[in-house]
């Protein structure tokens, strides 16, 4: 017993470096796999948001746990308690592998006990040891499978002759007939695949999560851009015009206006919309004349006053004024005038702002109109040049001019 025992510290001793780097191995495993998912983590983190981003905070404090937990094997002096744990134990189990059978295929080794498979070695994570002990050799290794011993107890030591290794080509169906190699192989598997479920139980978490959050992210933006793109294509498509007159076409009645002449040179842009749900409008702005039409159908508002209310609150204003006057009493069912003039630094009438309402037998509508003049060293008559608009009007129902 006592050589034995000198002969497997021998061993221990010789193959200290070798033992070392299998031990390494073995953590480093287990290290890299956590990494990689506390990684994947942090991504999730910052692309998800609410209840999903503080369990992903939750989950990363652990898995940085665990790292934290792996990397004290990963010192010098948790190998070197190791080792001496092994060469303490080892020679005693020396005598209880000779009743254990070993087997291989092209893949592992396979250590038998009584018929049921005791532990499998993969070939790649495992090395064998020529022994001081005659026609014994030791093979240390660590197994892929999970249990309650992979952290504290990461090698397993084997001493085997190698003249009794058996090599089956049908190992695996010979195996299959001991209902004990079925019952823990399952319970190893079993295991497993509980483990592996739950990681992509968390990564698929996070995957979907952040994905859904970044496509719809993305998608926004993209959309955002494309918007902006069209608006400025439409920006840029547009010319610089003169007009002398402006009509607008709703619900078969058509609204026209005929500019002041003094306007007739003057160069801006023209905008129109038709007859979207049931409003159509057409806009011509330049430096100093702002005029816009607008015709809705009579099913949109109540009354005139209703509309009129509609049109003030939209635009954060109150109904100020109405002069009472009546321009054309024969083509509109009613009319309401709002006019607005502004003064700055101290010249009178700088600007004149006038909304005028109406009310058809099938539209109400707006004529928007104003007009700034303190660009001009002349001076102009604001309020006569709104009222030439207002008088201009002309309505034209089904091809009949009136």
């Amino acid at each position: 017993m006592k050589e034995i025992q000198e002969n497997v510290e021998h061993d221990l001793e010789y193959y200290q470096s070798g033992i070392r780097q299998l031990y390494m191995k073995h953590y480093q495993k287990y290290l890299f796999i956590i990494l990689a998912i506390l990684l994947v983590t942090v991504v999730g983190i910052g692309l998800s948001e609410s209840l999903v981003k503080w369990l992903l905070i939750v989950l990363f404090l652990i898995e940085a746990g665990l790292v934290v937990y792996l990397l004290r094997y990963l010192k010098a002096e948790a190998f070197e308690n190791y080792f001496q744990r092994i060469k303490a134990q080892l020679p005693g189990d020396f005598h209880k592998m000779e009743s254990i059978e070993i087997q291989e295929d092209d893949q592992a080794y396979y250590f038998l006990d009584d018929q049921a498979l005791y532990v499998k070695l993969k070939k790649k994570n495992t090395r064998n040891f020529p022994s001081k002990i005659r026609q014994y050799t030791l093979l240390v290794g660590f197994t892929d499978e999970l249990d309650e011993q992979m952290l504290e107890s990461p090698l397993q030591f084997f001493y085997y002759d190698i003249t009794q290794i058996k090599h089956s080509a049908n190992y695996k169906k010979e195996m299959l007939k001991n209902t004990n190699f079925i019952a823990k192989r399952k319970k190893r598997r079993i295991k497993s695949a509980i483990f592996t479920i739950l990681i992509l139980a968390l990564v698929g978490t996070f995957v979907y999560f952040g994905a859904k959050k970044y496509l719809n992210d993305t998608g926004r933006l993209l959309f955002e851009k494309q918007v902006e793109q069209e608006y400025q294509d439409k920006i840029g498509q547009e010319t610089r015009v003169r007009i002398s007159e402006l009509s607008v076409t709703n619900e078969d009645e058509t609204l026209k206006i005929d500019l002041p002449k003094h306007f007739h040179e003057e160069e801006g842009s023209l905008l129109s919309v038709d007859n979207i749900k049931g409003q159509s409008s057409k806009t011509f702005t330049s430096d100093v004349l702002y005029i816009s039409l607008f015709m809705s159908e009579a099913r949109n508002a109540s009354s005139l006053s209703d509309f009129v209310n509609q049109v003030m609150e939209e635009e954060g204003k109150s109904i100020s004024q109405n002069n009472g006057k009546k321009l054309h009493p024969d083509l509109f069912k009613n009319e309401y005038i709002v006019t607005t003039k502004i003064s700055e630094n101290g010249q009178d009438g700088a600007n004149n702002y006038t909304t005028y309402f109406f009310e058809t037998d099938r539209n109400y509508g707006w004529i928007m109109c104003e007009i700034d003049y303190r660009s001009e060293a002349a001076e102009l008559n604001l309020d006569q040049q709104v009222h030439e608009l207002l008088r201009s009007i002309v309505v034209d129902r089904d091809e009949t001019i009136i």
